[in-house]
C-alpha cells in the first residue's frame, strides 16, 4: 500500500477508522467518503471521479436489518445505489464488506448485500463477508452495553458466527492481495448467544426473547447455490455455481 491513492468509504465506522489507522502510516494519498455524505448521489463524487485509485475500500452501508424491515426501499437503495456510484470510479482493486446475511437472504439488508455483491463482482471487485464483529456500530454487544444498567441479558435463541475487529481489517487488507472474488474466514466457530452473553456478563441472568423477523436459528456463510473453495488456512472463497 506504500504510496497508493486508496479511497475508503465509510471510514467512521469502526472497521474503517481501523483501516484509515493502518493505510496512513504507508501513504498520504487517502481520500474517505461517509454514508451522510450522501453517496446514493454520484454528484457527490464530481471531485474524485477522475482520480484513478489503486485500492477502494467500500465499506459505507446501512446495516441496520431492524430498520430494514420497517423501511426495506430507504435501506436497501442505500446500499444498493451508494455500491453502484462507487462501482463506476476508476479503480484497479476494489474491496467491499459484505455479509452473511447476503447468503441465502431472507431480510431486506441480506438482500440488498447480495445484490450489492453481484455490481461489485461485475466490475471486477472482490467482496469480503463478514459475520459478526465484537463491538461495532449496531452489533448485539453494543445493543447490550447500551442496557448494561439491567441486571438480565436478553438473548434469541440462536447461534452465531463471531470474529474480532482486527481479524475483520486483516481479512479486508488480505483479500486486495487475491484475485477478484468472495472470501471469509476459514474454521469459524458457531456460538449459542446464551453462551456469549455469559462470557461477558457472567452475574447477570439470561432472558430469552423471540427471534426478531429474519433471525435464523443458526447463521450461515454461503447459500445453497454456491460453495466453498479453500484458498489458504485462513481464507476460503466462495463459488457461485452458476460462475460468479
Amino acid at each position: 500500500f506504500k504510496n497508493k491513492k486508496i479511497l475508503i468509504t465509510g471510514y467512521k465506522g469502526s472497521i474503517g477508522r481501523k483501516i484509515y489507522k493502518i493505510l496512513k502510516k504507508y501513504t498520504s494519498k487517502i481520500i474517505v467518503f461517509d454514508i451522510e455524505q450522501d453517496i446514493t448521489k454520484f454528484k457527490n463524487f464530481k471531485k474524485i471521479k477522475n482520480i484513478n485509485f489503486d485500492f477502494v475500500f467500500h465499506l459505507a452501508a446501512d446495516k441496520r436489518a431492524t430498520t430494514g424491515e420497517e423501511l426495506p426501499a430507504e435501506v436497501s437503495m442505500q446500499n444498493i445505489l451508494s455500491t453502484r456510484n462507487v462501482s463506476k470510479l476508476k479503480f484497479k482493486r476494489m474491496i467491499f464488506a459484505s455479509t452473511c446475511k447476503a447468503a441465502d437472504p431472507i431480510t431486506s439488508y441480506g438482500a440488498s448485500k447480495l445484490i450489492c455483491e453481484r455490481i461489485i463482482l461485475n466490475c471486477g471487485g472482490t467482496v469480503v463477508r463478514f459475520v459478526n464483529v465484537f463491538d461495532t456500530s449496531h452489533s448485539v454487544t453494543k445493543i447490550w452495553e447500551k442496557n448494561k444498567m439491567k441486571n438480565y441479558v436478553e438473548v434469541t435463541n440462536c447461534k452465531r458466527y463471531f470474529i474480532k475487529l482486527d481479524e475483520a481489517v486483516n481479512l479486508l487488507l488480505n483479500s486486495a492481495e487475491l484475485l477478484p472474488g468472495r472470501y471469509y474466514l476459514r474454521k469459524l466457530k458457531l456460538f449459542h448467544m446464551k453462551s456469549i452473553a455469559n462470557k461477558l456478563y457472567p452475574s447477570k441472568k439470561i432472558k430469552i426473547i423471540p427471534l426478531r423477523f429474519g433471525d435464523r436459528p443458526t447463521e450461515k456463510i454461503y447459500g445453497k447455490n454456491e460453495k466453498k473453495k479453500y484458498i489458504n488456512k485462513n481464507i476460503n472463497q466462495i463459488i457461485d455455481v452458476w460462475g460468479k
